[in-house]
């Protein structure tokens, strides 16, 4: 028999006292649902109906919800260091009243301090229980147009990673978008994957649609409207492959977040230029995977891997491809990917190819003799295509966003 409301309320308040804002308690690791693999138990009930989802907020912001079918929740949202907390990376606030009780039609409200948050993008995360175990999560994204300024911005010091190199190029998205569907003249990035190949189920659009300058980021939108749907990609070369590329030694970094829902799919990656003889490298330095339930990902982290398309062994058999899954929720801060920004980057030496994460060191390996030709990157927030995960936004309004901070690329001798 389920559990009465006030019953489960007094459980679930016992589980977050005893694991504290960020222990290891089962209510933490259910809410930061990347470390849960599980998708039997996971639906989708909770309905944010004010503020409007994806708005600008600021000073005490009233969030009202319902949650058919849950018992009781609570939210928890990023916040810079405080004299409690003083971690450099910050850390994961829950919220008051702590845990919220639920009407008869499963209805709840809280406040959203935003002044006490950082500015910028932010992630409202509610999560929802009942007493047969069915939870749920919903990923409230708001811009704070107050707060405090932090951790925004590219940092002044040059990252471990690209140690005694020259920064080569650098975007903090801090003036006008110069973005074109081909990248020809005088723009900066292409609207499309050059040489073509665009892969994402809300197909890749030209500007202005999928872009969006916010203060200094850049903010890909993805929509589905009754024309269509839509969703956006950079790349910092041209149709013609003319532009930003960087040769071995170098160093690419991004820094980015986005929603984790069903469909999303944020990524930060590069190619060699073309060279159709010998093949192609791709580095995906992060290959973000959203949403959680049957059928869905419920990734515990990030995928890298890099890919030697069309690439032989002296054996005949194809070259194996290097991957990892990042278990950043034992990383750095310990915080998921739509959490709160996280910087994503690889070094391609001359010898080995290493990849960061938050300037952690997760993964290397030998180069392959591809990518010590140029390369150039691409950042994205496709919407389902060839990942092959379903796709199913519509209690957020069919539509998300990703929030780009920075890209810089550093270029050894």
């Amino acid at each position: 028999m389920p559990a009465p409301p006030r019953v489960l309320c007094c459980l679930l308040a016992c589980l977050l006292l005893v694991g504290g804002a960020r222990g290891q308690s089962e209510v933490y690791r259910d809410f930061n649902y990347g470390q849960d693999t599980g998708g039997d138990q996971w639906t989708q009930s909770i309905k944010v109906s004010q503020p409007a989802l994806r708005s600008s907020v600021s000073g005490d912001v009233q969030i009202r919800f319902q949650a058919p079918g849950m018992q009781a929740a609570w939210a928890m949202c990023w916040r810079q260091p405080t004299a409690e907390h003083a971690s450099r990376w910050g850390h994961d606030a829950r919220l008051e009243p702590g845990v919220i009780e639920l009407d008869e039609q499963g209805r709840g409200a809280f406040t959203f301090p935003a002044a006490e948050f950082p500015h910028g993008p932010t992630n409202v995360r509610i999560y929802a229980r009942n007493g047969e175990g069915k939870r749920d999560v919903f990923e409230l994204q708001l811009y704070n147009t107050g707060g405090a300024d932090w951790n925004a911005g590219a940092p002044k010091e040059t990252p471990p990673g690209a140690k005694g190199m020259k920064l080569l190029f650098a975007d903090d998205f801090d003036a006008p978008l110069s973005i074109s569907p081909d990248g020809r003249g005088a723009a900066r990035y292409t609207a499309h994957k050059p040489g073509g190949g665009d892969f994402s189920g809300w197909q890749f659009a030209n500007p202005p649609e999928p872009f969006e300058q916010v203060d200094s980021y850049l903010k890909i939108k993805a929509r589905k409207t009754g024309e269509g749907a839509y969703s956006g990609l950079i790349a910092s070369v041209d149709a013609d492959f003319q532009g930003v590329t960087a040769r071995a030694p170098c160093y690419l970094e991004c820094r980015f977040t986005g929603q984790s829902a069903p469909g999303t799919w944020p990524a930060f990656w590069t190619l060699t230029l073309p060279d159709e003889p010998r093949g192609t490298d791709e580095l995906d330095i992060c290959e973000a995977y959203g949403g959680v339930g049957a059928g869905n990902p419920n990734h515990p982290g990030y995928s890298l891997v890099s890919h030697f398309w069309n690439q032989e062994l002296p054996s005949g058999e194809k070259k194996p491809h290097p991957n990892k899954v990042v278990p950043m929720m034992e990383l750095g801060g310990k915080s998921y990917w739509s959490t709160t920004m996280h910087t994503y980057a690889v070094r391609i030496g001359k010898q080995e190819t290493v990849y960061y994460f938050d300037n952690i060191e997760v993964f290397r390996h030998a180069t392959n003799p591809r990518s010590l030709d140029p390369h150039f990157f691409l950042i994205n927030y496709a919407i389902g295509g060839i990942s092959g995960w379903s796709i199913d936004l519509e209690r957020y309004g069919n539509a998300s966003d990703m929030y780009v901070d920075f890209v810089r690329v550093y270029q050894g001798e």
